[in-house]
């Protein structure tokens, strides 16, 4: 375990005491925040249905986080939020006009099927730098749309540059080839070349990818898409993580693929490992990259079924999360690493009422006091008709 972690839970977030949780994680120069959503300090919902002010109060809380960890608004460079209704994505970058400033960090925004409370009509997690360098905000063109958003396209610090989820939208934000998923993944790929490029990298410094598709039915597009078109010259010792999540919407209606990655400057090869037991391994998708000098490993969400697709422990919430926990120890072990190296996790279950029983298996897991930030949220599908929730984690050695 990184010996220089620490964790933070402050006095407000009284509500996630007893979960194995943590409301904030430093590894090194980065920090880590549990989503926040708009609670009191006891955890009881607060303007209930007024999504401008609960989008508001979940700043003001991410806020306090961030200056008990040491600091600030300014300092975030990854921004995620998830909205019960996608037609309120609007309405919280509004908000986030109020409280960002230039430069702004990535912001990727999805609609979800509900948070850890139904009455959350927000959650925001964020990811903060507090380590020397320069903040810079990467937006190049063919991103226009993105001008009077309180987002950039990237946002680097140092060693670490994480993307806005690249959609399929052109410079004056028409939606490019609606509801196609092909077209629109080979769109919105070529865009996360030029965002790479103008941040003075490449895909080849990439740890970690997302996809968030409006139908999971487009997952194979994506995924194939990658495997196959944009990343076929690697050798699959090289790969990426790459995790495929199906939400209630994106930010414009058309929009079926959402694309959000982590990249690490770090010197020397992406080193990727896999397990056996997981479907994929052979394919151009690790379990788990880092750079081989760098510390932030990204882990694929991990779910309940073997090597040959069959699922495990069909419909056991608890231990379907048992297995995914294991798949992820596995595949940290070959990295030299374990859960204790886990800084953040969030946790995508079909049913969101299912969050507090896998949030008990973890308490089997992590120590008292030292859990990673933890965001639980409802999602549409997962790619195999019987998984229940998929896990992703990021790990800091």
């Amino acid at each position: 375990m990184a010996d220089d972690r620490t964790c933070l839970t402050p006095a407000s977030e009284a509500w996630m005491a007893g979960r194995p949780a943590s409301a904030a994680v430093r590894a090194g120069d980065l920090l880590f925040l549990s989503g926040q959503g708009s609670v009191s300090d006891d955890g009881k919902v607060r303007d209930a249905g007024d999504v401008e002010a609960q989008t508001r109060n979940a700043f003001a809380r991410t806020r306090a986080v961030l200056e008990a960890a040491g600091a600030g608004m300014d300092d975030v460079l990854d921004v995620m939020s998830f909205h019960k209704d996608p037609r309120t994505i609007d309405a919280a970058f509004a908000v986030g006009r109020e409280v960002f400033a230039a430069p702004y960090p990535a912001w990727t925004a999805l609609g979800m099927v509900g948070a850890h409370d139904p009455g959350l009509e927000v959650v925001v997690r964020v990811i903060a730098h507090v380590g020397p360098g320069e903040k810079e905000g990467v937006t190049p063109a063919g991103f226009g749309w993105m001008k009077d958003l309180p987002a950039s396209a990237a946002c680097r610090k140092g060693d670490y540059l994480f993307t806005s989820g690249i959609v399929a939208a052109d410079d004056g934000g028409a939606v490019v080839a609606p509801a196609d998923h092909f077209a629109q993944a080979r769109f919105c790929y070529d865009r996360l070349k030029d965002v790479m490029q103008a941040a003075g990298g490449s895909l080849d410094d990439i740890v970690d990818m997302i996809c968030f598709n409006h139908d999971a039915r487009g997952m194979d597009a994506a995924v194939d898409t990658w495997c196959n078109e944009t990343v076929a010259g690697i050798a699959v010792g090289e790969a990426t993580s790459y995790t495929a999540i199906g939400m209630t919407g994106l930010h414009r209606m058309g929009q079926v693929g959402c694309y959000r990655a982590i990249a690490d400057f770090s010197t020397g090869p992406r080193v990727a490992h896999n397990l056996p037991s997981v479907h994929w391994d052979g394919q151009r998708i690790s379990g788990a990259s880092r750079k081989a000098h760098g510390r932030l490993i990204g882990i694929s969400g991990q779910v309940a079924s073997d090597g040959e697709q069959n699922i495990v422990a069909r419909g056991d919430v608890a231990s379907q999360a048992q297995y995914c926990f294991s798949q992820i120890r596995g595949v940290l072990e070959k990295h030299g690493a374990s859960l204790d190296d886990i800084v953040e996790i969030v946790s995508f279950h079909k049913d969101p009422r299912a969050w507090e029983t896998v949030m008990g298996v973890g308490s089997e897991l992590f120590k008292e006091g030292r859990g990673p930030a933890w965001t639980p949220i409802g999602c549409t599908g997962l790619y195999l008709e019987g998984y229940l929730h998929e896990i992703y984690a990021i790990a800091m050695v």
